[in-house]
Formats: structure tokens, C-alpha cells, sequence
């Protein structure tokens, strides 16, 4: 019995580092590409245009991977979707390697089949990892997923540091192959990992339960999409908006950026070891809020002690929101997690581009600065769905 009890707990312990170190993969492999902006400019001259472009195939692949993901769920396991994902993580870090070497012209479809490889692979596995994370933890499942995000966190926040260290010292590429090995390394692993699987259930019966059939489901994904938008306020557009408006230096901008992704890691974490003692509602009710007075602030940022204050309380409003919305989606349908997350990701990579995109559209004739405070209407939407949501669940279980 010993023995017995011995191996299951390595095999739970193989199965959360996968998992988890899967989530920090997923955030050093998504900033590898901005973390490379200044060498890939400098080795090819790719052009404003030519780099911004190289991430609508990224956006357009999460999507479709995040569908595709959704629509694979039951039929495939989720083990398979996620060594998938790993599988294109390690190839996208690899094309992003080898396009040092490449001509010129050869190296912007490179680059592009690379960010579109990372984003299918995010979106295809996004569902599968969190479930994972869920099914390790039934009895936290919103501490773990949301430690899960932490870990994501903590890649988006290290990359730049990284990326950077190794450029000085000219080594840059030493990045993009340790990363397609991790990968490639965490696929096989994740192969003989004991994966959790999710509870078999009578079709016919899950069929009418299914969260594509509730109301309650696209009010959470109408928070997401809501949510990512305002997120994408503040990430995409950060050093843009304090160089060119607010005439701080590129390094001081770029740390503003770095203090976002930090304190929403952090934010995270605190949310993690807290998630016992409060209810959803207290993250899901108030973050948005948070984001709201943020925005309002952001044009009083003049200086760079501003600015990192400012983007870091940021992150924090940002931290556990989406962690936190997809167990709370979740719960009323625990088996079907995988399809949820699935769901979720695709509609926070709408928002992403919606946000990212719209700020561009309207920077034109309006400042940034002016357009931050007109960037509350997305998390006053998204506050709004998911108190429709709150609702919908009470209704129900005072009619249980």
C-alpha cells in the first residue's frame, strides 16, 4: 500500500509540473516575440508595418485553435490537445530561431508562421491546461487555475529581463532554442505524465446541460471578451503612450510595461493564497471597478515614478479576473471545463485584437491619453455581464 500511495503521489507531482510549468511556457513563448522586436529590426530592418504584422496571424490562429479546441473536446483527449500545443510552441520557438539566419524576405513569413503557430497552440491547449489545473485541485479549483494564470504571469514577466540579458551579451538566439526545447522536453513528459481525466458521463444526459444551451455561459464570455479589451488598453499600448506622449525614455516605458506584467503576477499569487477565504464575487465584482479608476488615472501619468505606479496598479486590476471567470463559468458544469476555457481564451483574444486595433484606429484624431478615460465603457460592459451572470446563478438556486 505503500508503495502504491508512493506512486501516485510522483504521478501527481509529474502531472503539476507539467501543468504548471506548462502555464510558464505559455507566457515566456508569447513575450518572446515582442522581446525580439529590436533584433528582428535590426537583423532584417522589418519595417513599422512589416513587425506589427507579424502578429495577426497569431491573433487569427488563437481563435481558430481555441474553436478547434472546443470542438475536439470529448472526441480527443485532453492529453493529446495538450502535447499538441506543446508540440507547436517548440516549432513556433524554432522558426522564430532559424529566421536569424534567413534572408530577409524569407524571414517576415517565417516570423508570421511563428506567431501563428504560437497562437494555435494557445488556443488548442489553453482549454486542456486549464481543466488540468481544475481536475488536480476539485477542491480549489479557482486557486488553481488562477495559480496556473500566476505561472503564465511569471513567463510574461521574466521574457523581456531574459531576451534582453542574452541580447547584450550577444546570444539572443540561446532564447528561442532553450524555449523549443523546454517545449519539446514538457511534450515528452506530458506523454507519460498521469494527466487527470475528466469523469465520464451519459451523452444524452450531458447533452441538455451542455453551457452552449445557457444563457449563464455567453454572459461570462461577454465578461471575457469585455475584460481583454480593456487589458489590451494597457498592455499593447503602454510604451507608446508614455514615449511618444508623455516623453519618458524607451527603458523607463519598458519598465512601466514590466511593472504591469509583474504586479498582475503578483496579483495572482495574493488571489491564490486568499481564493480560500473569499467568494468569486469579490474578485469578479471588483477588479472591473479597479480597471475603471485606472483608466481614469492614466492621463495624470507625467513622469516615470508615475508611470510605474500607475501600470502597476494596472496589473493588479487586471491579476485574477479571467483566472477567477473561468472556474466561476465552470462550476455549474465541471466536466465540460475544457470546452469552457476553450471558449473563454477565444473570447479574450477578440477583445485583444478589438482593443489593440481600436486604440490604433482612434489614436489618429484623439490621444491615448484621451482615449483611456472613453476605454471604461469595455470594463463597465464587462462588470455589467457578469452581475447578469451573479444574477442568473442566484436565481437558480433559490429555485433548486
Amino acid at each position: 500500500m505503500a508503495v502504491a500511495s508512493g506512486d501516485k503521489a510522483g504521478g501527481n507531482l509529474a502531472a503539476a509540473i507539467s501543468v504548471y510549468l506548462g502555464g510558464l511556457v505559455i507566457g515566456l513563448t508569447l513575450v518572446s516575440f515582442p522581446a525580439s522586436s529590436l533584433v528582428l529590426r535590426s537583423i532584417h530592418g522589418f519595417s513599422n508595418e512589416a513587425y506589427g504584422s507579424i502578429y495577426l496571424p497569431q491573433l487569427i490562429a488563437a481563435v481558430v485553435g481555441a474553436l478547434a479546441g472546443g470542438a475536439a473536446e470529448g472526441r480527443v483527449s485532453l492529453k493529446a490537445m495538450y502535447v499538441v500545443s506543446l508540440i507547436a510552441f517548440c516549432l513556433a520557438e524554432t522558426l522564430l530561431a532559424l529566421s536569424a539566419g534567413a534572408s530577409s524576405g524569407a524571414a517576415l513569413p517565417m516570423v508570421m508562421a511563428a506567431t501563428a503557430l504560437f497562437g494555435f497552440g494557445f488556443g488548442f491547449g489553453g482549454g486542456p491546461l486549464n481543466a488540468f489545473a481544475a481536475l488536480l485541485f476539485p477542491a480549489r479549483q479557482g486557486a488553481a487555475v488562477t495559480a496556473l494564470h500566476m505561472c503564465a504571469g511569471a513567463g510574461l514577466t521574466l521574457a523581456p529581463i531574459l531576451f534582453a540579458a542574452l541580447d547584450r551579451i550577444g546570444l539572443w538566439i540561446a532564447g528561442p532554442v532553450a524555449l523549443a526545447v523546454t517545449a519539446g522536453l514538457l511534450a515528452l513528459l506530458s506523454l507519460k505524465a498521469p494527466l487527470p481525466v475528466p469523469p465520464r458521463e451519459d451523452p444524452q444526459a450531458a447533452a441538455g446541460r451542455h453551457p452552449a444551451r445557457s444563457l449563464f455561459f455567453w454572459l461570462c464570455a461577454a465578461a471575457a471578451m469585455f475584460y481583454s479589451i480593456a487589458e489590451g488598453t494597457f498592455s499593447n499600448w503602454a510604451i507608446v503612450f508614455l514615449t511618444d506622449e508623455r516623453g519618458l525614455d524607451p527603458q523607463a516605458a519598458a519598465l512601466a510595461l514590466t511593472c504591469f506584467w509583474a504586479a498582475l503576477t503578483l496579483g495572482r499569487l495574493l488571489a491564490t493564497l486568499i481564493a480560500g477565504w473569499l467568494p468569486p464575487a469579490a474578485f469578479l465584482l471588483s477588479l472591473p471597478v479597479s480597471i475603471m479608476l485606472t483608466q481614469l488615472a492614466l492621463p495624470g501619468v507625467g513622469n516615470p515614478a508615475s508611470a510605474l505606479i500607475a501600470f502597476a496598479a494596472a496589473g493588479l486590476s487586471c491579476s485574477a479576473f479571467f483566472p477567477m471567470l473561468v472556474a466561476f463559468a465552470a462550476a455549474p458544469t465541471p466536466r465540460a471545463i475544457s470546452w469552457i476555457a476553450s471558449m473563454l481564451t477565444a473570447a479574450m483574444m477578440v477583445g485583444v485584437g478589438i482593443g489593440s486595433y481600436a486604440i490604433g484606429a482612434l489614436r489618429g484624431s484623439k490621444p491615448i491619453a484621451a482615449l483611456y478615460p472613453q476605454s471604461t465603457l469595455a470594463p463597465a460592459l464587462c462588470l455589467i455581464a457578469t452581475l447578469a451572470a451573479f444574477v442568473l446563478v442566484r436565481h437558480r438556486r433559490s429555485r433548486a
